[in-house]
């Protein structure tokens, strides 16, 4: 049973795009048309060839300038000369597919330092990615929330009755108290929150029965 949200689920569908010899003026204005700050380039033969960013169209502001002023130095000169798309791209674009993870979506985001990315089906483009999606899933009410961390937990058969763990979820924020059979189900039943999307935190209320952690085997009682 699904509990982790993909970038299928919080991608924008409307992908805008721009052939490789469109020119800066066209690509300029189909971001402002479109209040976007990115747009994929296709490629002559299918597919996603680069992505053109306000990022990359800003190198020609800087070189009127470096212009003006000689000691500026340009770190984007071929940018600020492009004429088109295909000039002005940066290369590859990075994709994924829409049953990616947030959490890997995110990660992939911070390793190569982008703040996007183009999700295909294939080589066709079905969706782009953002920072600020991924950040929609700690909008989700409490209540779904609430719901994955049940699938999450209860899936992975932690403990054979449900109802001996209580789950609640408030801004957030998931607190797990009641017992269960064995203090390692504790640490797993917090991890396997966490990992739930949409979960700010979590506070481990959890206690045991039985401590299956500890070196002298027997050990029993109630502790927290």
């Amino acid at each position: 049973m699904k509990h982790l949200l993909t970038v299928g689920d919080v991608m924008t569908t409307e992908v805008v795009m721009v052939a490789e010899d469109t020119s800066y003026k066209a690509v300029v204005a189909t971001l402002a048309h479109h209040r976007i700050s990115a747009v994929p380039v296709r490629s002559a033969f299918g597919g996603v060839a680069g992505i053109v960013s306000e990022t990359d169209l800003m190198h020609k502001e800087e070189f009127q300038r470096r212009r003006l002023y000689p000691w500026l130095r340009s770190r984007g000169r071929s940018k600020a000369e492009a004429l088109t798309a295909a000039q002005l791209m940066t290369r590859p674009a990075v994709t994924v597919d829409s049953s990616c993870t947030l959490d890997r979506a995110a990660r992939l985001m911070a390793d190569r330092d982008i703040t996007r990315l183009i999700v295909v089906d294939g080589d066709e483009p079905v969706g782009i990615v953002t920072r600020s999606d991924l950040l929609s899933a700690f909008l989700s009410p409490d209540h779904e929330v609430l719901a994955r961390v049940r699938r999450a937990v209860v899936d992975r058969g932690l403990w054979d009755d449900p109802f001996a763990v209580e789950v609640t979820v408030l801004e957030g924020v998931v607190t797990l108290a009641g017992q269960v059979e064995n203090r390692s189900m504790v640490a797993l039943a917090e991890r396997y929150a966490r990992d739930v999307d949409g979960v700010v935190s979590v506070s481990n209320n959890l206690t045991w029965a039985f401590d299956d952690t500890a070196a002298a085997p027997g050990t029993t009682g109630l502790h927290h």
